[in-house]
């Protein structure tokens, strides 16, 4: 055999090999796209994995255990009992653009099929307005001018998230600067704690440095 020939050989036989080549990828690739994936079995997680991973959740992730109450979405000042201020209350609108500090919002309550004001002072605090231009706005009177401070709920003191508690010291005493009623807020060494007297507003937890908030109004 000549060179000539020896080299055409070689080149048809390459040919060969590639086209059965082609050929096996195009049989596999319609193999892989015709048959459904199929998803590994999941793997057991240990305690101990479960826990590390825990760690690394953000948290609004985490539920805890204790189920510990962090809303507390409830009535404008002023408000008749639920029933009747559902009643009176034609979902205007009147006394939430009045708030200037934004604390009422609408929620659409599903019985009267209306949106009503409603608050949650462990989001945004009412300022305990002299004046009160929310009750002040409402028409249909299903607000009423307060006789005494109203009552939202009671504070109450998270230490293990306290600044203090992390430092050791009095570093922080913003809950009782904040707090617009004389006395309601007491230290004992570097704790804060919260009297009856609290009306709930919710100003300690806006003026609360931490994250999670050391103060909830329950």
């Amino acid at each position: 055999m000549n060179r000539k020939d020896f080299f055409k050989k070689g080149l048809a036989r390459m040919l060969d090999l590639a086209q059965e080549s082609a050929a096996d990828i195009a049989s596999g690739f319609k193999e892989i796209t015709s048959e459904p994936p199929t998803k590994p079995a999941p793997k057991k997680k240990s305690k101990k994995n479960s826990k590390k991973e825990a760690a690394f959740l953000l948290p609004h992730q985490i539920k805890s255990s204790r189920k510990k109450k962090i809303r507390n979405v409830q009535a404008p000042p002023g408000a008749l009992d639920e029933t009747k201020f559902l009643k009176k209350c034609t979902g205007c609108g009147d006394c939430i653009y009045a708030c200037p500090y934004s604390v009422l919002f609408p929620v659409f309550d599903e019985t009267t099929e209306k949106h009503v004001p409603r608050m949650d002072v462990n989001l945004n605090a009412c300022m305990l307005c002299e004046d009160w231009p929310c009750i002040k706005a409402c028409k249909e009177e299903a607000l009423l001018p307060l006789k005494e401070a109203p009552k939202f709920g009671q504070a109450k003191g998270i230490f293990e998230f306290c600044l203090n508690h992390k430092t050791g010291e009095a570093t922080c005493s913003n809950c009782k600067d904040s707090c617009p009623v004389e006395g309601v807020v007491n230290f004992k060494g570097t704790k804060p704690s919260f009297s009856k007297a609290c009306t709930g507003c919710g100003q300690c937890v806006s003026a609360c440095p931490t994250f999670p908030r050391a103060i909830r109004i329950q």
